[in-house]
């Protein structure tokens, strides 16, 4: 156990570290997606920022409490992956699980409150999408319900990242969906779930040995490779789709420049099984997730910009 009366007032650079403060930009490209897809169809909203300001509250509030229950699995993994890892300020002393708990607390609380501002100012029927994400952020790794140990974490991931996130700030301006707000979903909700699949996949054995059932674990280590390869064709092709059917505009195809890093994400995952090689693979998982965002979202304003 780490002892409290021996922790320091973090730092900032600390608490950033344990948020994980570089993986919100999923949130922030998936809240940016939904905004410049509206903006692109005439439908743009003032309340872009409280979205933001709520889905990237969450996020951080479901990071924080995934390290505040979670951080005893690296002392438990065969061997230690990334030192510089969300769970190292904890396992280190610099924090306990208690303060890290206290600060998802926190988080959540923006996220309810901002969220609360969008229900009132916008439409009441977006609680229906915000408390549920709330929720499964508080309940990814918090018993009793755990989702990351049910083999449900992937599927979370996808759900909020993509659809609730995009469509829901879709909805803020235009009071409505369409295909093309759906598949831009489905493309940036894949690639920010295959994010978290190549971390599971790169967690395998220590997975087991803290006896967390992720999904690489339902569906075993060839499983879940295959799993990746298809989230990474599926994104690609969610686009493709929206194009030739005239939802999203032909500059999405723009998302193409992305496929080499795509590339090797699959070429690391599919021909090493060491975890620290693996670790790699998340690093490219994340700057695909990056650029395939940025380049969909630079389309999409370049769209909305030509129609004036």
């Amino acid at each position: 156990m780490v002892d409290q009366g021996s922790v320091r007032e973090p730092s900032l650079s600390v608490w950033l570290q344990t948020s994980r403060v570089n993986s919100l930009l999923i949130s922030t490209i998936s809240v940016l997606t939904g905004a410049a897809l509206a903006w692109r169809d005439g439908a743009a909203s003032s309340m872009v920022a409280l979205a933001w300001l709520s889905a990237v509250a969450a996020q951080a509030g479901t990071n924080l409490m995934n390290v505040s229950w979670n951080y005893k699995a690296g002392a438990r993994a065969p061997r230690a992956v990334d030192p510089r890892g969300s769970s190292a300020p904890v396992r280190g002393g610099l924090l306990t699980p208690e303060q890290v708990r206290r600060a998802a607390h926190l988080c959540f609380t923006v996220a309810l409150v901002s969220g609360g501002m969008l229900v009132w100012r916008v439409d009441p029927r977006l609680m229906w999408l915000g408390l549920p994400g709330v929720l499964a952020g508080y309940f990814y790794a918090s018993p009793p319900i755990r989702l990351a140990y049910l083999g449900l974490g992937v599927p979370t991931v996808f759900a909020f990242m993509g659809p609730a996130m995009v469509v829901g700030t879709y909805w803020l301006g235009a009071h409505a969906t369409t295909p093309g707000a759906w598949a831009a979903a489905c493309a940036v909700g894949l690639t920010a779930a295959a994010v978290m699949h190549v971390n599971d996949v790169r967690d395998f054995d220590s997975d087991v040995a803290v006896g967390k059932r992720s999904l690489a674990r339902l569906v075993g280590p060839f499983g879940a490779r295959l799993l990746m390869a298809a989230m990474i064709v599926g994104a690609y092709g969610a686009i493709l789709a929206g194009v030739l059917c005239h939802w999203l505009p032909f500059g999405a195809l723009a998302v193409g420049l992305s496929v080499p890093l795509a590339v090797q994400m699959l070429r690391i995952v599919f021909l090493n099984h060491d975890a620290v090689r693996l670790n790699d693979a998340w690093l490219a998982g994340v700057k695909l997730h990056t650029a395939f965002g940025v380049l969909l979202l630079l389309s999409l304003v370049w769209a909305a910009m030509q129609r004036g």
